[in-house]
């Protein structure tokens, strides 16, 4: 849920820029049915949107395709059969137990078969060929950046990435990835390697979202404390354009503005807050089209948890003040 997208919807702030989202893996499973961003809120960026999904199912991507156009959206959204990977010379897909569970690495039978409920789910089943492509090739004409990207790719995730390297992910603002502590799959990149490789390219983890655990296949028992071993989880990383140190491309106010919004979006409410304070301290005085002050302050003086906590006396939104246009 956001805190301040609607305000800034509503007094204009969002005219001027356009959202592009890109979800990889973006089948609709119904246990993880977050996963339909169309249902997010995301819509709030409408006609200023565009969502690309990219899943190897061909079927889940007409199914998706076809509900859309059925409900007449004011954005563009649409789903490609492809599956996105680090060249494009075609691989192997695993089929799964579970579809949620394919992927282009095999399951690691070795590990899978001694955690309850991941033997079952990652049971291979069959084997297909398909295409494959990277971010690069096909984004080689992209009318704008993409600025958010979430990976749900099951092992494959660092593939991805990689094949979007030169063009797409320099530019991208956020990213909420898949990550695995475990090897779930065969020879596949852990947290550690996809961790290492965002961080040399100037993002930083912020949170990570929902742990998932693995009990030992036929015991149930655990404690308190650890609930079992720790498989996955999704990492959210932010750029920082913010850092008086750094010198970045991405620098500019409709750029920063644009991850304020992806960081409200994704419930990082105080990040939104700090970067619409720095646009409105740096640019407000000079072009109102970057002084958020009065909107900030409306927003806060409107939700009773946030004034019962104070936060209208706090040195930050005190300073905001000085660049209020309201009396």
């Amino acid at each position: 849920m956001s805190f301040f997208v609607p305000t800034l919807k509503q007094w204009g702030y969002l005219d001027s820029i356009h959202l592009t989202l890109c979800i990889v893996g973006s089948r609709k499973i119904d246990e993880f049915a977050d996963l339909d961003y169309s249902r997010q809120g995301w819509e709030i960026f409408a006609p200023n949107l565009t969502i690309y999904g990219f899943d190897a199912d061909q079927e889940a991507c007409d199914r998706r395709n076809a509900e859309l156009a059925s409900q007449n959206i004011n954005w563009t959204e649409k789903h490609i059969p492809l599956a996105l990977w680090n060249h494009c010379q075609g691989a192997c897909l695993y089929v799964t137990q579970h579809p949620g569970c394919c992927s282009l690495y095999p399951p690691n039978d070795v590990v899978i078969d001694r955690l309850s409920e991941y033997s079952d789910r990652h049971k291979l089943i069959s084997t297909t060929q398909v295409a494959t492509t990277t971010l690069d090739n096909f984004f080689a004409n992209l009318a704008h950046p993409i600025d958010f990207i979430q990976l749900d790719v099951q092992g494959g995730e660092l593939n991805v990435l990689l094949g979007g390297k030169n063009h797409i992910i320099p530019d991208v603002l956020a990213a909420v990835v898949e990550v695995n502590f475990i090897e779930l799959y065969k020879h596949q990149p852990l947290f550690a390697d996809v961790d290492q490789y965002l961080r040399n390219s100037e993002f930083t983890l912020f949170d990570i979202g929902q742990k998932w655990h693995g009990l030992r296949q036929g015991i149930s028992l655990m404690s308190r404390q650890h609930r079992g071993q720790f498989v996955w989880t999704d990492g959210y990383y932010f750029r920082d354009l913010i850092r008086p140190d750094q010198n970045h491309h991405l620098k500019t106010p409709d750029r920063i503005l644009k991850l304020a919004c992806l960081a409200d979006m994704l419930s990082f409410y105080d990040y939104a807050l700090e970067l619409l304070g720095y646009l409105t301290k740096r640019y407000g005085l000079s072009d109102r089209r970057y002084n958020f002050a009065d909107c900030i302050i409306q927003v806060l003086e409107n939700n009773p948890e946030a004034v019962k906590h104070g936060i209208n006396t706090l040195p930050f939104v005190t300073e905001l003040r000085k660049y209020t246009y309201l009396t």
